[in-house]
């Protein structure tokens, strides 16, 4: 199991494309990755699902093949809001 916490932050576009591709080459290997990001573009590209918490809590389990970024960005901000009327 390999836990990163946001581990793009304050990286440069290189170096976060070499981040994401060592994610990519632990879920090709089967191993286990716990990856924290605020980054929804960067988690979309590399999560198998994703889970979202609000307080310590499970409030959603999202598959990103199921939904865009946009479509994603927009379900996270109803989340925290409220539906739009």
């Amino acid at each position: 199991l390999i836990i990163l916490d946001e581990p793009t932050v304050a990286l440069a576009v290189a170096e976060v494309r070499k981040v994401l591709d060592f994610v990519r080459r632990i879920k090709e290997s089967g191993r286990a990755c716990i990856y924290i990001e605020h980054n929804l573009a960067h988690v979309h590209q590399v999560a198998d699902r994703l889970i979202v918490l609000d307080r310590g809590k499970i409030v959603a389990e999202i598959s990103p093949k199921d939904m865009s970024v946009t479509e994603l960005t927009e379900f996270l901000i109803e989340l925290q809001h409220g539906k739009k009327d």
